[in-house]
């Protein structure tokens, strides 16, 4: 019963997949983000709501990313929230 966040966008030109998981078995149990098919980074949430654990692993694409060009799939700004 995992819960995912999943976007395509482009990064710097290049086609990225970015993934948030919120849980394995129930919110909050096991999280990490991924770009593309790189390892999971795994993260301990900060609580168990899922908005909150959402934007901490939202945060930290966006710190990931930083520096980088981040468009959404139509080319347009990503919309980070």
């Amino acid at each position: 019963m995992s819960i995912r966040w999943i976007r395509n966008v482009n990064v710097d030109g290049k086609a990225t997949t970015l993934e948030v998981l919120l849980g394995d078995k129930s919110i909050a149990d096991k999280c990490y983000v991924r770009l593309n098919q790189e390892e999971e980074r795994w993260f301990r949430p900060e609580s168990d709501n899922r908005e909150a654990i959402l934007q901490q692993g939202i945060d930290m694409l966006k710190n990931r990313l930083q520096g980088k060009n981040v468009l959404g799939s139509n080319g347009s700004a990503f919309p980070w929230h």
